[in-house]
């Protein structure tokens, strides 16, 4: 492992970070993978999204050694990578956040990406106290494995917890929250209840303690854009294709074509405009059409006004 070329303290910068999930699987193969990552650098990205279960395929997970065999062919010395730990794909409604869970998981990845990561805990833990999952993910920051730390389906109230003891104890704080956020909110009730959805709640703590905003599935896993295709449409569908949804994705249809942006775009404008948290969407294209219109669009949150944001959240 190669020291970061970025500390702890330079701020999370960028338009978009690009999601990694089918890395190395059938629908994106190693090679277009390579390339999709070549083309995000050379527009400006500079913030990857992984995770060691990403890339799912023949019973192994793809994602972390083809990210880290490009960083090493390709030096990327400004490129920051953010990955997980916690998660055991046969349980995604459970985490294991265990101290020796954080360390080791860190470990193996910031040895696979050849530098230190950005560790976000991939799923809450209520079993283990927040003090010692604060102390653990401090730890992995003094031994060099993290620059800095983060989370992902965690609540509010108890993200807010570990902030505040981090705080106190003069530990490593979270900086960086990964909820499930886009225009169209889920059916209630949500067909995975363990994934925590951003409210207005939870970006007021992330602007209170300094987090900056990654959310996921930004697309509302692809129901806003033109043409969805994703890996799980017909599950998807059933998950945002509800009445505010379809307003929502009809309001967003007709203001982009006003606005001569593709929907995706000003979707992903949308979520950056908002504050006082800074927000970074993930995106997770498949060709470089689809990621250069994603990085166009959200390079444009100046054009998403009050009264623009007003009449894209209206519905039904």
């Amino acid at each position: 492992m190669t020291p970061a070329p970025t500390g702890a303290a330079t701020p999370l910068t960028g338009v978009a970070a690009l999601g990694t999930f089918e890395f190395g699987t059938p629908a994106l193969p190693a090679d277009r993978a390579r390339r999709l990552l070549d083309t995000y650098q050379e527009l400006g990205g500079r913030l990857i999204d992984t995770a060691p279960t990403y890339g799912p395929h023949d019973g192994a997970f793809l994602a972390e050694p083809l990210i880290g065999a490009w960083l090493h062919t390709a030096g990327a010395p400004a490129m920051r990578v953010i990955t997980k730990a916690g998660l055991d794909p046969a349980r995604p409604d459970q985490g294991d956040l265990r101290p020796e869970t954080i360390l080791a998981s860190a470990r193996r990845s910031a040895d696979r990406l050849g530098r230190p990561i950005i560790l976000v805990l991939h799923r809450d833990d209520p079993a283990v106290p927040v003090d010692e999952i604060a102390d653990a993910a401090d730890r992995t920051v003094r031994e060099g494995l993290a620059e800095r730390v983060g989370a992902s389906n965690w609540t509010t109230a108890r993200l807010e917890a570990w902030a505040t003891y981090a705080a106190a104890a003069r530990l490593t704080a979270p900086t960086l929250t990964a909820p499930l956020w886009s225009l169209a909110a889920r059916a209630d009730p949500p067909a995975e209840p363990w994934l925590v959805e951003a409210d207005r709640a939870h970006l007021d703590m992330a602007a209170r303690h300094g987090m900056t905003v990654t959310p996921y599935r930004t697309l509302a896993a692809g129901y806003l854009v033109a043409h969805h295709s994703g890996r799980h449409r017909a599950h998807h569908s059933a998950a945002y294709d509800t009445a505010a949804g379809r307003e929502r994705r009809a309001r967003l249809h007709q203001a982009a074509a006003a606005l001569r942006m593709t929907p995706h775009g000003l979707a992903l404008a949308w979520l950056r405009a908002h504050r006082p948290a800074p927000v970074i969407p993930v995106i997770g294209p498949r060709t470089h059409q689809q990621l250069a219109e994603s990085m166009a669009g959200a390079a444009q949150a100046e054009r998403v006004t009050s009264a623009l944001a007003a009449y894209l959240q209206a519905g039904p």
